[in-house]
């Protein structure tokens, strides 16, 4: 008689919390592999969801799903000291379970806050951001040459040619046109990239490979930042990398500590029991408590039909207005509105404090170098920048294409990742100026004057250090030197056009759009 109303009226979940009073950390570790079966849902976007596993009891989610109805004030959550999750990656649970990662996945590859802008209009946009790209570098690097910035603008070699100059100017034309055709395929095929290779990799089903990929990327964006005055574009790239992590791999737990949590994870707290949200599922007996409730915003992204034959949606959750996070959820709407939490969707680990230490300590301490660089100073062309470049083209274009065209406009905290820390649009500027200068220079003869002339014996090559120069000719002669300034070149192109347009596409039309915000209450 002493246990809560809600535990009286529903059997199950009373026999579970009397086990819980016995062994709390069996009845933990249940509830939690309960929970990462209940939410898995496909990865596929366009495609209607299956979730007939969502309920982990045997519970009719119609009926708490209906009884929200009767809900008329919703009280706003009770505070904790501080968010899960949010200095590092917390484990709940026991270390090898699997953890609701379906939902994080669907998310990144589904929501939709704003359309998309149309192949044709990006293909109107390219050439003017290209313009605008080049001419801003033009103006940067003049200034850092007038300034005398410390750094190599470029050191002119003179080398013999290795083969007949008809056949190195084939060479030399095939190179560009087809890493060209590699770095557009790997932006026209991100979201293939997305839900087969970079979702399970940067949000693992498991705690220890969350964990691992964390330190992973850690070293490499730490380490990285030391090389940005030896060698620019491999080391900038590794800072990319870890961005690219850091934006679209999501913190998931197998539950959380409580409903203003359930964007990790559903809520193991005491207090939520009978809810949707909660790790034993709803219970009808009990019904929908005021107080309960919790607020979110509706989100676009078409996912089908949910097991209760109602619309899947995702749905952002913001309980306190200075939590610092882009928490979302996974609900199902009921023909008569009822509102009933799906699963996680997680949060973007970049609102983690480790992940923003580890920012600061390798982009922000060194950014002076960075932005040197970005004007065309300390090159290295050779081995390691055109194999650096190839492996970072695919996971950088996507990251930056479902953050700048989708996820990054899906909360105001988001869209302050893009203002704030990427100091939007100038970084932007900087970066896709490097690149579009960079490949305009290489075909406009001004680095390699003699790229085009079947005639020329010798060559000049004037990008970057001329050790960096004369070591990559002597392992593949002036094709090496091609390949590696035109892959280079496009490691920064397509990522900021991503960012800079996707941004101010999706700013513009939440400026202008007439549509209204939906708001709901998840039961």
């Amino acid at each position: 008689e002493r246990l809560p109303k809600a535990f009286r009226l529903c059997p199950q979940v009373r026999a579970a919390s009397m086990a819980a009073m016995d062994a709390p950390s069996k009845v933990a570790s249940k509830a939690s592999v309960a929970t990462s079966d209940a939410v898995e849902v496909p990865h596929e976007a366009s495609k209607s969801t299956d979730l007939e596993s969502a309920s982990p009891t045997g519970f009719d989610s119609d009926s708490a799903s209906s009884s929200e109805e009767s809900v008329t004030e919703v009280a706003p959550a009770a505070k904790c000291s501080a968010p899960d999750s949010a200095f590092y990656l917390e484990r709940v649970g026991e270390a090898g379970e699997e953890l609701p990662v379906s939902g994080a996945w669907l998310y990144n590859s589904a929501v939709r806050p704003v359309p998309l802008p149309s192949v044709c209009l990006k293909l109107l946009i390219l050439p003017v951001f290209w313009f605008l790209s080049v001419l801003f570098h033009r103006q940067q690097r003049n200034l850092m040459m007038d300034w005398k910035v410390p750094g190599e603008p470029g050191q002119e070699v003179t080398l013999a040619r290795t083969l007949p100059g008809g056949w190195q100017v084939a060479i030399n034309a095939a190179c560009v046109v087809v890493l060209s055709g590699y770095a557009m395929s790997a932006y026209i095929f991100h979201q293939k990239i997305l839900d087969n290779v970079l979702n399970p990799l940067f949000t693992p089903r498991t705690h220890t490979r969350h964990v691992a990929i964390s330190v992973l990327m850690f070293a490499i964006s730490i380490g990285s930042s030391f090389f940005l005055t030896e060698n620019w574009v491999p080391a900038a790239a590794g800072l990319f990398m870890f961005f690219g992590y850091a934006i679209c791999g999501r913190t998931i737990q197998s539950s959380s500590s409580g409903r203003g949590q359930i964007g990790l994870g559903p809520s193991r707290s005491q207090d939520d029991v009978g809810m949707s949200f909660h790790t034993h599922g709803p219970c009808p007996e009990s019904g929908v408590q005021q107080g309960k409730c919790v607020k979110a915003t509706l989100l676009g992204g078409e996912l089908g039909v949910g097991q209760a034959g109602g619309e899947l949606r995702f749905a952002s959750v913001q309980l306190d207005p200075f939590a610092v996070a882009d928490d979302a959820v996974l609900v199902e709407i009921s023909p008569s509105g009822a509102c009933t939490y799906r699963g996680p969707c997680g949060r973007a680990n970049i609102f983690r404090l480790d992940c923003l230490l580890v920012l600061l300590l390798s982009f922000g301490l060194h950014l002076p170098q960075f932005i040197i660089g970005g004007g065309g100073f300390n090159q290295c062309a050779g081995v390691v920048e055109l194999v650096v470049s190839l492996i970072y083209i695919p996971v950088g274009y996507t990251c930056f294409a479902v953050f700048g065209f989708r996820v990054g406009l899906t909360c105001r905290w988001s869209m302050m990742v893009v203002l704030v820390l990427c100091l939007w649009p100038v970084i932007n500027l900087v970066l896709g100026g490097k690149g579009c200068a960079t490949l305009t220079d290489l075909v406009s003869q001004a680095f390699l004057p003699q790229i085009w002339d079947p005639h020329a014996t010798t060559f000049q090559f004037n990008r970057g250090f001329a050790a960096c120069t004369e070591s990559a000719y002597a392992v593949g002669g002036e094709t090496l030197l091609v390949a590696s300034t035109t892959i280079a070149a496009w490691v920064h192109i397509m990522s900021n056009f991503s960012f800079l347009f996707g941004f101010l596409s999706g700013m513009s039309q939440m400026a202008f759009s007439k549509a209204e915000v939906q708001k709901v209450s998840i039961a």
